[in-house]
């Protein structure tokens, strides 16, 4: 990749500069300021970005099926942020226990691509629409496990929840104004309960 950087004290200007020299050409910029106040403002092509990120997407997928095939979709609005899409008939062995595996595949290329541009993205991996799936399947279970317990006043668990979506629900539930979340249990078996809060039991309506 086609990687330059600036150094001095005005940011703006190097970043002018460094786009200038480009010519015209689409390109990511960060920068990066030192504890004495000098900036180090850093550009590369967009499109050579891309095409890093679909190479090692490609080579990571094709250790699980060598006939899989990806393409790197690119936020509109916030060009480091990127979505990966694998293509494969294999979409059980992608994805694994609850997206066990898909993580893992996201983790390997986040890392490999931030450690080559010399910045964070924000890649996310997904095989036949899972990551949405299983968001519709935790929201509707919340709303459906909030409604038996505002019948019934009775605590309920939401097992086998992998630690992020656990993480989901109390943030979800946090501001609710009648109940919260609490997680019980260790490793594998650490499961998160959503409770009525005990503080309004007995208040007046």
């Amino acid at each position: 990749m086609d990687r330059r950087v600036l150094t001095g004290s005005d940011p703006d200007r190097l970043e002018a500069e460094l786009r200038e020299q480009f010519s015209g050409l689409d390109v990511l910029v960060w920068r990066v300021q030192d504890e004495e106040g000098e900036a180090s403002v850093n550009a590369v092509p967009a499109h050579q970005v891309y095409e890093f990120i679909e190479e090692i997407a490609l080579k990571v997928s094709r250790v699980i099926d060598r006939h899989a095939n990806v393409r790197v979709k690119p936020d509109r609005n916030e060009r480091t942020r990127v979505l990966i899409i694998i293509h494969s008939r294999e979409v059980g062995t992608f994805v694994g226990w609850h997206g066990q595996t898909l993580d893992a595949i996201e983790l390997i290329i986040n890392a490999v691509v931030s450690q080559n541009v010399g910045f964070r993205m924000d890649l996310s991996v997904d095989i036949d629409q899972y990551r949405k799936k299983r968001q519709s399947f935790l929201d509707a279970l919340v709303k459906r496990t909030v409604r038996e317990i505002e019948q019934d006043h009775t605590e309920r668990p939401l097992p086998n929840l992998l630690p992020k979506e656990r993480r989901y629900v109390h943030t979800v539930l946090s501001d609710h104004s009648y109940l919260t979340t609490e997680s019980r249990g260790r490793g594998s078996r650490r499961t998160i309960h959503i409770i009525p809060r005990t503080d309004l039991e007995n208040k007046e309506p």
